[in-house]
């Protein structure tokens, strides 16, 4: 199996789960995101580092593929129900990400999936992150790519359809629906938070995901067609790996 389960998924999340094993068989040089990010903390990050998972919600792949690689896994959260499922880590504080009461230079290493775009002020998340982190500290992460094209169609639907759509095709809930801003989703947004804010980029790309594009044998075609024009429009995701200098 190329993508192990930490947690039950339901019949759409199945879905996903089964076309991105396709995928991969199909194209044995694409990585999930999360087993992109995955590959690059343990190429880049020393072991028995203390990690900080931003927002860390009901869990994380990536520390749970990691585990035995850290010292210490703690988490930050500003909603204390959506993290009542998560026993990857070692203890979890609740705050908001710009305003926490940890130390300077406490951790090794960040991590925060599916986050950034959920910020609404994201230099001020920048800031904190190099603050509380030891120099040539790393962040890693996973986040929306802006100009995915079912984004921007997203953006001129309706709030009640687009519920709609997320809970039919994706099995999201309306309480998993968080506001979102998109103020750290594109290349140019994150390289420009980068050089305001004391990192340096380590690694940075767009990423396809054929998951949110495959329901049939038909569209999973479509989706590999998508994949081979290599279009900013067609990867759904960004996936970074940042270092403080």
């Amino acid at each position: 199996m190329y993508l192990k389960k930490y947690s039950k998924l339901n019949e759409q999340e199945t879905r996903q789960h089964q076309y991105k094993e396709l995928f991969k068989n199909d194209h044995h040089k694409w990585d999930d995101s999360m087993v992109l990010l995955t590959k690059w903390f343990k190429k880049y990050s020393r072991k028995n580092g203390k990690i900080l998972d931003i927002g860390c919600g009901n869990g994380n792949w990536v520390i749970d593929e990691l585990k035995e690689t850290f010292k210490s896994k703690v988490g930050v959260d500003i909603d204390k129900k959506s993290t009542q499922k998560n026993n990857c880590l070692d203890k979890i504080f609740y705050s908001d990400i710009n305003h926490t009461k940890f130390s300077d230079k406490e951790f090794d290493l960040a991590v925060s999936l599916w986050t950034l775009e959920h910020l609404p002020r994201p230099m001020e998340t920048f800031i904190e992150v190099n603050r509380i982190l030891i120099a040539g500290g790393l962040f890693g992460f996973c986040t929306p790519n802006k100009n995915y094209l079912p984004l921007r169609v997203k953006s001129l639907i309706p709030q009640k359809i687009n519920k709609y759509i997320l809970k039919k095709l994706y099995g999201r809930n309306e309480e998993d629906v968080f506001t979102t801003f998109y103020l750290a989703n594109t290349l140019k947004q994150i390289k420009k938070l980068c050089d305001a804010t004391g990192f340096t980029i380590i690694e940075l790309k767009e990423n396809f995901d054929p998951a949110y594009t495959s329901f049939n044998k038909t569209t999973y075609t479509l989706s590999k067609f998508l994949y081979k024009l290599r279009f900013s429009i067609f990867n759904a995701h960004i996936v970074g790996i940042i270092k403080k200098i």
